[in-house]
């Protein structure tokens, strides 16, 4: 029984969950486990809560005009993002890329007279 039910449940984890490792520096694990322990908290769950209150907090800030995050919507960074790790390269070097890649095709279009298309 035990080896079905480990299998069930890393069938379930693969799909429930996503896996993020984290590496910290060496004695910095056993502090963060104190920390958590004494708020009554997993290590996983501090982690999480950590994660989500620092980005309710980062997105509640007024994101200045011009910034990266601020010329993205997050409909198109996680597109990015999705599109960079099929490729094995990071965001930047993917929009990097794909802003040469588009660069070219527009050039032609602009050398047959044509005026490139902004798709929304």
């Amino acid at each position: 029984m035990g080896k079905t039910s480990s299998a069930v449940k890393d069938r379930y984890n693969a799909k429930a969950y996503d896996e993020i490792k984290v590496r910290v520096d060496k004695g910095q694990k056993e502090i963060i486990k104190a920390h958590a322990t004494v708020r009554g908290e997993s290590v996983n769950g501090f982690i999480n809560r950590a994660v989500s209150e620092t980005m309710n907090r980062d997105n509640s800030q007024d994101v200045p005009s011009g910034s990266f995050e601020s010329d993205f919507s997050l409909e198109a960074l996680q597109a990015a993002q999705k599109a960079a790790a099929a490729t094995g390269e990071t965001v930047i070097q993917f929009i990097e890329r794909a802003v040469i890649t588009q660069d070219k095709r527009d050039g032609v279009v602009l050398k047959m007279g044509g005026k490139p298309t902004v798709e929304k």
